[in-house]
């Protein structure tokens, strides 16, 4: 057992980025502690933590001859925080529960840099009181690994995801946020998620500052980078944290924006552009940005639709600066050509 379990670590651990660690953890624990299911929970806006992303999700079934089989979750899913793991979140301790059905439910706080930003829900029809010090292990070395991958996959002066991240997880996040509009569309457990709406679409954002590089030349870039950093702050502030946001350049940034239809899409955009061009920033004064958005759909690959997204950016940017374009109403309109097969941006 001492082997597995050693084994098992060397696996674990080998993974250098956070979504493949966060399957593997769920994996091994599902495969050396007897539980019927086991989910990583993550809080979608800290100002309201209602609500939980279902980050990855395993059920284990056994059939009567004693063999497991593995069923994950598909895609992205939400839930309602339910009074067993709001006591979680405020207690920031373990907690154990016995239903009337006869199983047991262990949460577990999830925390980065002493927040608490999820739960960690594992759920046995079994005893696994024989099994805590292990599932307590596994889920320290998580906690670290968290820390580890945050300063890897994070950008140091916002705290958003960096170019690296954006480089290696694009492809897995169209893949994530396609089946996230198909679930979004069909369930009804959230009320105060964005309205469904069977036109809505999952949307790549691009957007810079506007002549960013005259406000490093004139006041420098401590001023600068107070900018990029306010910026990043309307950002979060304007947007869910399932909308999924990247510093990838010095003034450049990518969203991946949750399903909404074009006109909630660009009305989102244009709150934030707005936003940016309403403030006032220290000895700078006024800064605006520049934005361009495409939709991701499953017939294009990621190259193509950041192509189309970055199309728009530089209409935006050669059609007075400071406005919000979308590719597609470009394209009906005549304004641009659809890109060439084959063909690759390079944002950078």
């Amino acid at each position: 057992m001492d082997d597995k379990i050693l084994q098992s670590v060397v696996e674990i651990t080998r993974h250098r980025d956070l979504d493949s660690f966060e399957y593997s953890l769920v994996a091994t624990m599902a495969e050396l502690v007897p539980v019927t299911e086991i989910s990583i929970l993550k809080i979608i806006d800290e100002s309201k933590p209602d609500n939980l992303d279902v980050a990855v999700g395993l059920i284990v079934m056994t059939d009567e001859h004693g063999e497991k089989s593995y069923a994950w979750a598909d895609g992205s899913q939400f839930i309602v925080v339910d009074e067993e793991i709001n006591h979680c979140l405020q207690s920031t301790s373990m907690s154990t529960h016995h239903g009337s059905d006869g199983y047991i439910r262990l949460l577990y706080p999830v925390t980065s840099e002493g927040r608490i930003i999820g739960v960690i829900d594992i759920r046995s029809n079994q005893d696994v009181r024989d099994c805590l010090t292990l599932i307590e292990g596994f889920l320290k070395i998580y906690n670290n690994y968290i820390i580890i991958f945050n300063e890897s996959e994070c950008d140091k002066l916002t705290g958003l995801y960096n170019r690296r991240t954006f480089d290696n997880k694009l492809q897995r996040l169209f893949h994530a946020q396609t089946l996230l509009k198909q679930q979004f569309l069909a369930s009804g457990q959230i009320t105060e998620r964005r309205k469904k709406d069977p036109d809505a679409s999952v949307w790549l954002v691009i957007f810079d500052i506007d002549r960013f590089k005259r406000v490093n030349d004139e006041y420098g870039h401590v001023f600068g980078d107070e900018v990029i950093l306010t910026i990043s702050q309307i950002l979060k502030d304007c947007f869910r944290n399932s909308d999924i946001k990247f510093r990838i350049g010095g003034e450049e940034f990518v969203i991946i924006l949750e399903p909404a239809t074009l006109e909630k899409a660009t009305e989102l955009l244009e709150k934030f552009r707005n936003a940016i061009a309403d403030h006032r920033f220290s000895q700078v004064g006024a800064v605006t940005i520049s934005i361009g958005f495409a939709k991701i759909t499953d017939r294009d690959y990621p190259p193509v639709i950041l192509e189309c997204a970055d199309k728009a950016l530089y209409y935006a940017k050669e059609h007075g600066r400071n406005c919000v374009y979308n590719y597609e109403a470009l394209l009906e309109a005549g304004e641009l050509t659809p890109p060439k097969k084959g063909g690759v941006v390079d944002i950078f």
